[in-house]
């Protein structure tokens, strides 16, 4: 029986093929709350950058032309479940009010907390929590505020840091406008 090279090579390939994917670990993407990888820092720079702006809690900012954003300050949150904080840290709430001063709708369901900072450790972040018992349900169900109108709503998450801490927080409302927050962990 005489076998032929492509006997040989073909399975070879594909084994180098498998082994690679295997052994490489993946694709190289960033994974949540990565802010330090090679990957995370280029998706990054590769992204096209919104307009930062300091803001104080407890007034208002104008971000994405006509919207005003009013973040409260922090304040310790008490969970009627604490089964819903899921990570061991210092839960915190908020009240946010979003005021449409345009003249045509805003839809509210890209708001999102990009990124917490904590002095303590930079590397890690708060994580959002989620608790209907508490009133803690994040953007409203209907995420339409109407022109010359507001909607309110609380935010909670969980910070694994000391009372005291440092913490920075950068909300965005839209792709072109973000607002950046400086506080302590209550």
């Amino acid at each position: 029986m005489q076998l032929k090279r492509w006997h040989f090579v073909a399975p070879s390939v594909v084994a180098s093929i498998l082994a690679v994917a295997f052994f490489s670990g993946g694709p190289k993407v960033p994974m949540d709350n990565d802010t330090t990888s090679v990957a995370a820092i280029s998706e990054k720079k590769s992204q096209p950058a919104a307009e930062d702006k300091e803001a104080t809690l407890g007034s208002p900012i104008d971000l994405a032309g006509s919207i005003s954003l009013t973040v409260s300050e922090l304040a310790e949150f008490k969970a009627k479940d604490p089964e819903a904080l899921g990570v061991e840290g210092r839960p915190q709430i908020m009240d946010i009010t979003v005021e449409n001063k345009g003249s045509s709708d805003f839809d509210l369901s890209s708001f999102i907390i990009l990124e917490t900072t904590l002095a303590s450790d930079p590397s890690i972040s708060c994580f959002d929590v989620f608790e209907a018992d508490s009133g803690v349900s994040g953007v409203p169900l209907d995420p339409i505020v109407k022109p010359g109108s507001s909607t309110s709503f609380k935010w909670a998450m969980v910070c694994p840091a000391p009372k005291g801490d440092d913490l920075t927080m950068t909300i965005s409302l839209s792709d072109s406008d973000q607002a950046t927050f400086k506080t302590k962990i209550k």
